[in-house]
């Protein structure tokens, strides 16, 4: 989404890396190494009104970091490679780098997968099977094409229909925030698609549109999947936000992600990833429920880079954003320096949940 901090927080970025206050710092905050959070490659006409756009990174950029994140000494791991790194510290190891993809985008077999391999750099993928199967889509993309190619938006609601205007490029950005809410806020989980699917009817659009031929289906997970660099995590079902779900409903995601993965791919995945993983999203009582399913780690998106603390949070693992409002070395490298980790959260060094 677009965030009217931006420009502050690249200046802040370009100042600490060009001052060589962020390497400085990498001592004390970039701990042992970050794993990298990726949605798209490229996909930029995916996001028309340019909200989404901090999801899609262009597959030159990607191409270039890595290079330059090698040429600078760093190593690129795995999600075993990095409970390996929790569990036997070794002083001298190069500090480490490992990417993992969400959501399971058709782009990161088409683009990224050629890209992995040329550099020889092992990633992750989370799959949620619902947005495989179109049981789920990405409501956020659906809700911005929808905008994108309406005038006006009517919302029913208890008290009426609830009309929205969007005839100009402002009056779409406010609605779909608009929608935003109405969608994290006004609505539970399990309506959205309802919901979603009611609103695109009235307006003339199949609701599917945006996401039914950007995910990957299966035979091409299996595709990816084969590939000794790839590992898949699980992603829940249909990506709710498990801290607005009842306990029961919120452990059965998690638990039937794995399940359902297994009898997909023909192996459990070891690995998950929260939705939306942000602190309001992912709490202790998903952690717990990830450690008693028997997931080997769990990662959030909270901002930040992997300690020997973390050997006690492995269900609790932040994440760089790698967003696309943000391409740019310089950014990069400020990032899993550890640099802006304080600066995100409030002076905490060992970010968790």
């Amino acid at each position: 989404m677009i965030d009217g901090a931006d420009p502050m927080r690249k200046a802040m970025m370009t100042l600490g890396w060009a001052s060589g206050t962020a390497s400085w710092w990498e001592g004390a905050y970039g701990g042992l190494g970050a794993i990298l959070m990726l949605h798209r490659l490229g996909g930029g006409e995916a996001s028309p009104l340019g909200v989404n756009r901090h999801l899609s990174m262009e597959p030159d950029f990607l191409d270039r970091m890595i290079g330059d994140l090698k040429e600078a000494g760093y190593e690129f791991i795995s999600m075993d490679g990095v409970l390996d790194r929790l569990n036997t510290p070794r002083p001298g190891h190069r500090r480490f780098v490992c990417l993992t993809l969400d959501d399971g985008y058709r782009d990161n077999l088409e683009a990224g997968l050629p890209l992995f391999r040329k550099h020889q750099v092992p990633f992750a993928v989370y799959v949620a099977p619902g947005l495989v199967d179109g049981s789920a889509v990405l409501w956020w993309e659906v809700v911005e094409r929808l905008v994108s190619s309406c005038s006006r938006i009517t919302l029913p609601g208890r008290n009426g229909n609830h009309p929205i205007p969007c005839h100009s490029v402002a009056l779409k950005r406010k609605a779909y925030f608009a929608l935003l809410r109405h969608f994290t806020e006004e609505i539970g989980e399990e309506e959205q698609m309802g919901v979603l699917q009611e609103l695109c009817a009235t307006h003339g659009m199949e609701w599917s549109t945006a996401a039914a031929h950007d995910i990957m289906g299966w035979d091409e997970i299996r595709r990816i999947a084969a590939d000794p660099l790839c590992t898949i995590g699980a992603h829940s079902v249909n990506h709710y936000h498990l801290r607005r779900l009842a306990p029961d409903v919120a452990f059965d995601e998690m638990v039937r992600s794995a399940e359902i993965l297994q009898e997909k791919l023909g192996k459990r995945p070891e690995h998950l990833a929260y939705p939306y993983g942000y602190a309001d999203a992912a709490g202790l009582r998903e952690a717990g429920m990830a450690e008693k399913i028997g997931f080997a780690s769990a990662v959030t998106s909270r901002h930040g880079t992997i300690h020997p603390d973390h050997a006690q949070h492995r269900h609790a693992l932040p994440r760089i954003s790698l967003n696309g409002r943000y391409q740019r070395p310089r950014y990069v490298r400020a990032m899993i320096s550890g640099f802006t980790t304080p600066l995100a959260n409030g002076g905490q060094r060992v970010v968790t949940v």
